[in-house]
């Protein structure tokens, strides 16, 4: 791209987005289904026409069958929907959006250690299980994708006596091991966002408010799972917080969760646990998307998202067996 044509792009994405209910509309008008993670911004979750987790984004873009989806949330998720919509045109905010945990689990180096481990254990009938926080070639090279949501479903679902690798997320697959007595090989990556809260600081916060509840998600690390009352992915967090009125939470996740929160159960009190340097914890890939972004993304079309055609065929059988799994929580 020519410098003076970047210079022009870059001032179109900074004019100002509109009311989040004119961005919406705009995207009715033109065919557009945005789609939002909840940990993206307030403004941008109230433009969406659909707002969730990764599970629940999943199957909304299965069965909208939308021919422009619009995808605000890190790169791995828009590939998803990609997968599972291939004839559709899946545009996301801002391209370099992207993930730790998918950082750190490269599929050349999950093969290699597949191979190593089915050598060490003497055995081919290795099931490998991805948190859906990897990239699609990760994806592809797995049994059975899973999210927070479902992991512990997603590996009871596999025979007893099977052996199981869980990547890429060491915490999330440390919770699982925890929950049942499967024999489970971990690899080790972590989410940034979760692996930097500080138990002293939660600690802090409960003490200052003893009749709160901690909610923490499973990719924190054992010692805040352990301090908490409940353990979910955000889901069933959200689940837990529209089932009361007039409590208190801590919650340890991802800093704009908060806002779906106020959103669907405003009657609830919700204080995030902070980061080290913050009042709250947020993702520096998810905060690449700005309304800003998102209002220029709508607009243009940009920034559209591929996946190599052989990649994709393997990584939407491992997605249909992870939609296919129940969640009895």
């Amino acid at each position: 791209m020519a410098v003076d044509t970047m210079v022009r792009e870059e001032a179109v994405m900074v004019e100002p987005a509109p009311d989040p209910r004119e961005m919406r509309k705009f995207a009715d008008r033109n065919g557009i289904l945005i789609l939002a993670h909840s940990y993206q911004d307030g403004h941008i979750q109230d433009a969406a026409h659909f707002v969730g987790d990764s599970l629940e984004l999943a199957r909304e873009a299965v069965e909208v069958k939308a021919s422009r989806i619009c995808f605000c949330g890190v790169h791995f998720m828009a590939e998803t929907a990609k997968i599972l919509n291939p004839e559709s045109h899946v545009f996301m905010p801002d391209l370099k959006a992207g993930c730790s945990l998918a950082e750190g689990c490269d599929a050349k180096d999950l093969a290699r250690y597949q191979a190593h481990l089915k050598g060490k254990l003497g055995r081919d009938d290795l099931v490998t299980i991805c948190y859906i926080n990897c990239t699609a070639a990760v994806k592809a090279l797995s049994d059975i994708v899973c999210t927070s949501g479902n992991a512990l479903e997603a590996v009871n679902s596999v025979p007893r006596g099977t052996p199981i690798l869980f990547v890429p997320d060491v915490h999330l697959g440390g919770w699982v091991k925890e929950n049942t007595d499967r024999e489970i090989y971990l690899w080790n990556a972590t989410c940034v966002v979760h692996e930097l809260f500080s138990v002293d600081t939660l600690r802090a916060l409960k003490k200052e408010h003893p009749d709160a509840q901690i909610l923490a998600h499973p990719e924190c690390p054992k010692n805040i799972r352990d301090e908490a009352d409940f353990v979910r992915g955000t889901a069933g967090m959200l689940r837990i917080v529209t089932a009361n009125k007039g409590k208190t939470y801590i919650v340890a996740t991802e800093g704009n969760m908060v806002h779906r929160f106020k959103t669907e159960a405003p009657e609830n009190t919700y204080i995030a646990a902070p980061g080290p340097s913050c009042a709250c914890n947020l993702c520096p890939h998810m905060q690449r998307n700005t309304p800003e972004k998102l209002w220029y993304s709508l607009r243009t079309g940009r920034y559209e998202v591929f996946v190599d055609d052989a990649v994709a065929v393997n990584a939407r059988k491992a997605l249909e067996r992870m939609l296919a799994v129940r969640v009895a929580r």
